[in-house]
């Protein structure tokens, strides 16, 4: 089997959905390329946060999943600790599927992980952890 060049590059174009902001408070979804960096973990990529369009904070990284342009609810302080916290996520889920299934399980595993590698979990993502375990 051969190794394409699309294989080898070190990014990878990934559709990221946004929602901006319009002059009367509602909300518009869009989509956004981006160049993200490849990881060891098939389905996971890097970049630094998309905070507006064409608008990127570089003091923040998110890890994404690359088939839906979906990030993890997840952040870190540079592009070492989110790579190391999507390689490690690996086992977590089949993250080369379209839609991969992550338990509850593994989403209390992913929130250690993250701080593991002096990331943080966002408070909504929490939030929800603890109302379903309240259930």
């Amino acid at each position: 089997m051969s190794t394409t060049a699309a294989e080898l590059s070190p990014t990878i174009h990934v559709d990221v959905p946004l929602n901006l902001p319009t002059s009367d408070g509602t909300l518009v979804r869009t989509r956004q390329a981006i160049g993200a960096i490849r990881t060891q973990t098939e389905g996971l990529v890097i970049f630094p946060k998309v905070v507006g369009l064409m608008e990127i904070d570089e003091s923040v990284w998110v890890v994404t999943h690359t088939l839906t342009g979906l990030r993890l609810p997840f952040e870190f302080p540079d592009e070492e600790h989110a790579t190391a916290f999507a390689n490690a996520a690996a086992p977590m889920a089949c993250w080369d599927q379209e839609q991969p299934v992550v338990t509850r399980e593994a989403k209390l595993q992913l929130v250690a992980l993250a701080e593991e590698h002096a990331g943080f979990a966002e408070p909504r993502f929490l939030a929800d952890l603890d109302r379903r375990s309240a259930t």
